[in-house]
C-alpha cells in the first residue's frame, strides 16, 4: 500500500526589495535555493526541498495570507506584522530577527521645536493643542502601532495621517505635526531637519519569519527529521556562523618557546575567541609544531595578527564558516515545540494536499 503523499508547504516571500534579496540569500547560505524563472514569476520552487512551494507578495499581503492560513511560512518585516496582527493569534513570529532589515519605528519632530526632546513632551503640547482649538496632527504608515502606542503613553488628543508617501516631508508641507516612520540611521530625517525623540522608539524591527499557528503545531508534529525542523536548523546555522571566522594558527615551537601554543591561547582569549582548541602538528619532513584553532569576531583578525607572529605563529587563516552549530545555542526549532505545546496536531492538519 502506498503512502500518502507529503503535504505541501506553503512558503511566502517578499517579491522584491531588500527584504527579498536578503531572504534568497539567507536561504541560498542554508541549502534552499530557491528557483525563479524571472522578476515577474510569482511562484517559485526550492531545489532539492519539493515540499516548498514558493509564493511572492507584498508584506503586507504575505501577513494577512498566513493569519488567514493559505500560506504556511512567510518572511516580512517584524513592523508590518506587528501592524496587522495587533489582535490576531492564527499567525505567530517563529524568528523574530532574521540578521538583516533592521530598523526602528520613531517618533519625529522639527529640528525648530528646541523644547521638545523626550516623547513625554507630546502628553502637555498635544494638551495645549487641544486647548487653543487646534488638532495635533501626526503622519504615519503604521496606524494601529501608533494607536497602541500613544495610549500607553497617555496621549490621546491627536488625527492620525495615514499615507504611503514620502512622510519626512509632511511637517515642512504643513500636512502633520510630526512623523513617526521607519529610520536606520537617522540620516533622511536628519537631511529634512527632523529630529527623533527621546524614548520615541514605538517597534525595533526585522526581517523575521512568521507562521500559520495550526500549521506549525502540525509541522512540529512531523518531529526533529520533518521539513519545518531541517529548516529552522539550517537557518539557525547560518545565524549562528554570521559574524565568526573559523581560525587556524599555525607554529614551530623551537622559534619562540615550548609554551609558544599557550599564549597564543591566551591572546586569542583575551580577544573574544571562542571554542579554542590547541593540538601538536607536524610538518611534510616530520617536524614538531603546533596548531590552536578557534572561532573569532571578524572585526578582530586584524588587529591580532601582528600580535600572533610575534608569540611564534608561522601561519594564520581565518575562513569564514557557512554554518555554525553551537550544542549550548537555543534552538528555534526546540523554542518552536515548547510554544506549540499541547496543541501540536495531527501531521497533515489543515495542509492542502
Amino acid at each position: 500500500m502506498e503512502s500518502a503523499p507529503e503535504a505541501t508547504i506553503r512558503l511566502a516571500l517578499p517579491s522584491k526589495g531588500h527584504l527579498y534579496d536578503g531572504i534568497i540569500e539567507l536561504l541560498k547560505t542554508a541549502g534552499y535555493r530557491v528557483r525563479r524563472a524571472s522578476d515577474r514569476q510569482y511562484e517559485a520552487t526550492i531545489v532539492g526541498h519539493p515540499r516548498f512551494h514558493v509564493v511572492f507578495m507584498r508584506p503586507p499581503d504575505i501577513v494577512i495570507q498566513v493569519q488567514e492560513g493559505r500560506c504556511h511560512l512567510g518572511v516580512t518585516g517584524l513592523d508590518v506584522f506587528r501592524e496587522h496582527t495587533v489582535e490576531s493569534q492564527d499567525a505567530v513570529v517563529v524568528i523574530p530577527d532574521l540578521g538583516y532589515g533592521g530598523c526602528r519605528l520613531a517618533v519625529a519632530v522639527p529640528e525648530s521645536w528646541i523644547d521638545v526632546t523626550h516623547v513625554m513632551d507630546l502628553v502637555d503640547l498635544t494638551t495645549e493643542f487641544k486647548a487653543d482649538g487646534r488638532t495635533f496632527r501626526v503622519s504615519t504608515k503604521y496606524p494601529a502601532l501608533v494607536r497602541q502606542y500613544f495610549r500607553k503613553l497617555g496621549i490621546y488628543y491627536y488625527q492620525l495621517i495615514q499615507s504611503d508617501g514620502a512622510l519626512e516631508l509632511h511637517p515642512s508641507l504643513g500636512i502633520a505635526d510630526i512623523i513617526v516612520d521607519l529610520t536606520s540611521s537617522g540620516t533622511t530625517l536628519k537631511d529634512n531637519r527632523l529630529r527623533e525623540l527621546e524614548e520615541g522608539t514605538v517597534l525595533t524591527s526585522a526581517a523575521c519569519l512568521i507562521g500559520h499557528a495550526p500549521s506549525l503545531a502540525a509541522l512540529v508534529g512531523e518531529g526533529e527529521t520533518g521539513a519545518l525542523a531541517l529548516l529552522l536548523d539550517a537557518i539557525d546555522g547560518v545565524r549562528g556562523a554570521e559574524g565568526w571566522l573559523h581560525l587556524e594558527v599555525v607554529g614551530n615551537p623551537t622559534a619562540v618557546g615550548s609554551d609558544t601554543a599557550e599564549q597564543v591561547v591566551g591572546h586569542l582569549r583575551s580577544r573574544g575567541a571562542a571554542h579554542i582548541v590547541r593540538g601538536e602538528v607536524w610538518d611534510d619532513r616530520g617536524g614538531p609544531g603546533w596548531r590552536v584553532t578557534a572561532l573569532l569576531p571578524a572585526t578582530k583578525l586584524t588587529a591580532c595578527q601582528r600580535a600572533l607572529f610575534r608569540l611564534g605563529a608561522g601561519r594564520v587563516v581565518g575562513l569564514p564558516p557557512r554554518i555554525l552549530f553551537d550544542r549550548d545555542t537555543p534552538s528555534t526549532f526546540d523554542d518552536l515545540c515548547v510554544r506549540v505545546g499541547s496543541g501540536v496536531q495531527a501531521p497533515g492538519d489543515g495542509f492542502d494536499r
